[in-house]
């Protein structure tokens, strides 16, 4: 079973660091599917496992990173 959660990215990305953060976390061994909504650049939707992972986990993989993300609660 896969779920998908929204992600709020507080920093502002330009394209290429757009696509680096979704090819790095396309790569990731938990099999993260992310993708942006193009109209809000700072909105991440990410799918996942939930056997595997909690949303909260989706948070501490993106700060890893360098970057700020916060769970929005659809």
């Amino acid at each position: 079973m896969v779920t998908e959660t929204l992600l709020h990215i507080d920093e502002t990305l330009d394209p290429a660091q757009r696509d680096e953060l979704l090819a790095w976390l396309g790569n990731r061994p938990e099999g993260l599917q992310p993708h942006m909504k193009s109209d809000k650049e700072h909105l991440l939707f990410v799918a996942y496992d939930p056997d595997e992972m909690c949303p909260h986990d989706l948070v501490a993989i993106v700060n890893e990173r360098g970057l700020h993300a916060h769970l929005i609660d659809l």
